[in-house]
């Protein structure tokens, strides 16, 4: 009732308010309106919106800024779908060039938390980079505020795409912008974000088994929480979340280190937190609990859990799964309590396909609201729902496997023996189903050398699964050779279909004769069109004249080639696919004959051993200046076997591509 009297007591002022206070009067109540909405919009979200509708009604808020609430309540009750469709209908909106300099930079955070809340990794990347960009090129104070945080997504996305190296830069350059901003700090909410990003990385580079570059980051860590719990504003409850976040976080790192002594003096702290008495708490220690085998205390804190995820209807989400009820299996299984554990496993097994069914049908109901058309919201439902059931089926389908192994032999084999004929019978065609696909992708490139005089190529695509993203393609056409090499962003099917249309567009563009400039552009306009699902494409693309050597090549975010033992200076352009109506530059070399000309993807110098050491540039380099004499298959030949025994078994972790040219 107080805030409706508030209300309109405030749009009555806002009418009448004249002459040379008006400004600042109107100012004033706007702030004090948004204020109400922030108050409402955690337990009251139907009338916080109510309120957004009628003060854009009244126009004290523009479209911009209305979308702009939507979106931030939307994200407050946790609709990632919806506040992702209000944040970008604020982000298009020609009202927002009016609004204050940094709504724009809280609307890219709110893409990019729905992004990250709904598991689209590389849609978050897509909005992050983009965000990052317009701040560097932005002038203003506000600008380099949120270029920290950006910087802090990026690194973030990186690592859950195993690009652990470049996630750890981005997470470095965050730290240094953030030095620089906390040169004269002194209140918390300076602090704490560059507390939250060393909590991160040490987390992240945990969970990658990268210790050292872990180990790297606990000073930085601890000099900060000292800075952000001495601050005077801090809250009691911040300064205990503080706690609680930085030692479990070094809980888990010096168990990983195998520190075990000092593991367990930090979980002794964190456990002294009123947070890690929460469920969430509990939830968070889980992790750590099973690193070092405590199985009961695993299976009593996974019951807590496990409680009140029941209790607040929370238990039909993919997180739910993976994180409470398989670490409770687990436990149960350790602690030789079948009975138990075949309960779980069933409610497991029970809850996947309503997990999946619930969260297509919720997308969709979700969007059809908001969108303008059936058509439309149907078609966005369906690609975000796919999206969502592929990550889940990839995260749960061994677990689901071992727990039908545990069934059949344990107490039910004649039940549990039919469904597991069921389930082997559907890996089987999916495998199947790959394998057609894998065969289908590879007849795609090209599987034999061009036969022209004086011209020594060959090239050599390795997927990591049955189908990737890695592609690579030659023409010869009127006495010249067109050849790409192009890494997709992402693995599998997605990535294969992705493959499949920018090769099919580097050949008709190539037929046509245009430069691989020209080129680049006219493929970066076909796919950015429509590319709702944010995928993009780093390609290298050349045009050789065989008569001289003379090329012609654009380099579109891709790594460098080797040209006669060394990398070659280009010119930097983005990626294919992020950016519409990008201009892409392109650059020549007199001459290439009597050279070893080399592309790859990074499949290459990232390939990673057993203690995830990368293959890296230097061994890459010495690598082809040892095999000088070498034509260009036996040189691919010898780095493939090189790749292989520096992996000493280990799996690839990305697609591998390589392209050998020599010309005379």
């Amino acid at each position: 009732m107080k805030y409706t009297f508030y209300f309109i007591l405030s749009l009555l002022l806002l009418s009448s308010c004249s002459g040379r206070h008006t400004k600042h009067t109107k100012k004033f109540l706007i702030d004090s309106l948004t204020s109400v909405v922030y108050d409402l919009m955690g337990d009251e979200p139907e009338r916080a919106m109510s309120l957004v509708d009628s003060l854009e009604r009244e126009g004290v808020y523009s479209s911009a800024m209305a979308n702009c609430r939507r979106a931030q309540i939307a994200s407050e009750q946790y609709e990632p779908r919806q506040s992702e469709v209000y944040a970008l209908r604020a982000l298009k909106d020609p009202n927002l060039n009016d609004e204050r300099e940094d709504i724009r930079y809280f609307i890219y955070n709110l893409l990019i938390n729905a992004a990250t809340n709904v598991g689209n990794t590389e849609q978050a990347l897509k909005y992050s980079v983009e965000a990052t960009t317009l701040a560097k090129a932005d002038t203003a104070k506000v600008a380099r505020l949120y270029l920290p945080d950006f910087l802090v997504c990026i690194g973030s996305c990186q690592f859950k795409l195993n690009r652990h190296r470049e996630g750890n830069e981005n997470f470095d350059r965050a730290w240094a912008s953030y030095e620089e901003l906390l040169v004269d700090a002194k209140s918390f909410t300076w602090f704490y974000p560059a507390f939250m990003l060393c909590v991160d990385a040490v987390n992240n580079n945990v969970s990658s088994d990268s210790i050292t570059l872990a180990m790297r980051w606990q000073p930085r860590l601890q000099k900060i929480y000292e800075q952000t719990v001495t601050a005077k504003d801090i809250p009691d409850h911040v300064k205990d979340d503080c706690t609680a976040d930085m030692e479990i976080a070094l809980a888990k790192l010096f168990a990983a280190a195998g520190q075990r002594a000092e593991a367990e003096k930090h979980f002794a702290v964190f456990r002294e937190t009123a947070f890690s008495q929460t469920a969430i708490g509990q939830k968070y220690s889980s992790a750590y609990l099973e690193q070092m085998g405590r199985w009961r205390e695993l299976a009593a804190t996974m019951e807590n859990a496990d409680t009140f995820f029941v209790n607040n209807q929370s238990q039909y989400t993919s997180d739910y799964l993976q994180n409470v009820l398989a670490r409770k299996f687990n436990a149960q299984m350790r602690l030789h309590n079948h009975e138990a554990a075949l309960q779980t496993a069933s409610r497991l097994v029970a809850l996947l396909d309503t997990v999946q069914e619930l969260e297509r049908k919720d997308d969709a109901a979700k969007l059809a609201v908001i969108y303008e058309t059936q058509e439309k919201e149907q078609k966005i439902a369906q690609q975000q729902a796919d999206l969502t059931q592929q990550r889940l089926v990839a995260v749960i389908v061994a677990f689901v496997l071992m727990v039908v192994f545990f069934v059949v032999y344990t107490l039910n084999r004649r039940a549990a023996a039919r469904r597991l004929a069921k389930v082997t019978a559907q890996k089987e065609r999916i495998e199947s189903e790959l394998r057609i696909a894998r065969d289908i992708q590879m007849s795609m490139v090209p599987n034999s050398c061009p036969q022209y005089e004086g011209v020594d190529l060959y090239a050599l695509m390795t997927p990591a699964r049955e189908v990737g993203g890695d592609l690579y393609d030659y023409l010869l056409q009127d006495g010249s050779l067109y050849f790409c090499v192009g890494d997709v962003s992402g693995k599998g099917v997605p990535a294969s279909l992705f493959m499949a249309q920018v090769i099919r567009l580097f050949r008709a563009f190539a037929k046509r004769g245009y430069k691989p400039a020209e080129i680049a552009c006219r493929i970066n306009d076909e796919l950015t069109e429509n590319n709702e699902s944010g995928m993009f494409v780093t390609l290298f693309m050349g045009l050789v004249r065989l008569s001289d050597g003379h090329l012609d090549y654009c380099n579109c975010g891709h790594n460098p080639p080797v040209v006669g033992g060394e990398f070659l200076e280009m010119e930097s352009n983005a990626p294919i696919g992020l950016f519409p109506g990008v201009e892409f530059v392109g650059e020549e070399i007199a001459s290439i004959q009597h050279q070893v000309f080399f592309v790859y993807t990074d499949g290459l110098n990232e390939a990673e051993d057993n203690r995830q050491e990368q293959f890296g540039d230097e061994r890459l380099l010495a690598t082809l200046r040892q095999a000088p004499q070498h034509d260009s298959r036996q040189l691919i030949e010898t780095l493939e076997k090189t790749i292989a025994q520096h992996r000493k078994g280990a799996e690839p972790n990305d697609d591998l591509t390589m392209l050998c040219l020599r010309l005379g």
